[in-house]
């Protein structure tokens, strides 16, 4: 199965290609410039140079948030309109899922994936890897929350890895509380790899969806929408 991945929910925007869970080739940029301006050249350069079209795609995967509203948005049209126009599955996936599962692979139960949303607070959850099937349980739900909140409802006797942005922010707060227990893994913000095998699983399983029923996470209002309260 030839998946399509992308993600545009931060600044750290990529655009992934796999078949059968093997990265085939990736695009990722750091910057501040909207998505609009780069996610379709992105593609673009991505099909050309892994000599591959839009009709090879059985299917996209999409990061649906938590994240920048606009980044959302942009990724969200980008993919359904590609989906629509091919007819092909989408599977949506957890920006914070996806962060976290770059940790499948280390020696550590508890992860929690830390995204600085601006404003004092924090996209962020807290997951349990179920190792003998190799997935990601909730142990506390993905929300925008007060850093000192969600802190507070995370048991202090385990180890705990934590990763992502929000660690340049609250990185401190995070080891005065939990000192020794408290892990911190260095790994890249571009998750459009991660966001390919966890949709390419469901997407294999059946699980995908039709572009129209694909919705943005977006845990919190926008501006707009707290100014009209």
């Amino acid at each position: 199965m030839l998946i399509l991945a992308l993600d545009t929910t931060t600044f750290c925007g990529s655009v992934a290609l796999l078949e059968n869970q093997r990265l085939i080739g990736e695009v990722n940029l750091d910057s501040p410039v909207t998505f609009s301006e780069r996610l379709l050249p992105a593609v673009e350069l991505l099909l050309k140079f892994s000599r591959c079209s839009l009709q090879d795609i059985d299917g996209y995967a999409v990061s649906v948030g938590p994240g920048s509203f606009t980044g959302i948005r942009i990724g969200l049209s980008t993919i359904k309109a590609l989906a629509l126009a091919s007819g092909r599955p989408v599977a949506p996936v957890s920006t914070l899922k996806a962060l976290a599962w770059k940790l499948r692979e280390a020696p550590i139960s508890l992860i929690s994936p830390v995204i600085d949303a601006k404003k004092g607070e924090i996209y962020t959850a807290l997951y349990r890897k179920e190792e003998k099937e190799l997935k990601l349980k909730e142990k506390i739900l993905p929300g925008a929350y007060q850093p000192d909140d969600f802190l507070a409802q995370i048991p202090q006797n385990q180890k705990i890895g934590f990763l992502g942005s929000g660690l340049v922010v609250y990185g401190q707060k995070i080891k005065q509380i939990f000192q020794e227990k408290a892990i911190f893994y260095q790994r890249t913000n571009f998750i459009a790899f991660e966001i390919g095998l966890l949709g390419g699983d469901l997407l294999q399983a059946g699980k995908g969806i039709s572009a129209h029923e694909v919705q943005p996470l977006y845990l919190r209002k926008s501006q707009a929408e707290e100014k009209n309260r």
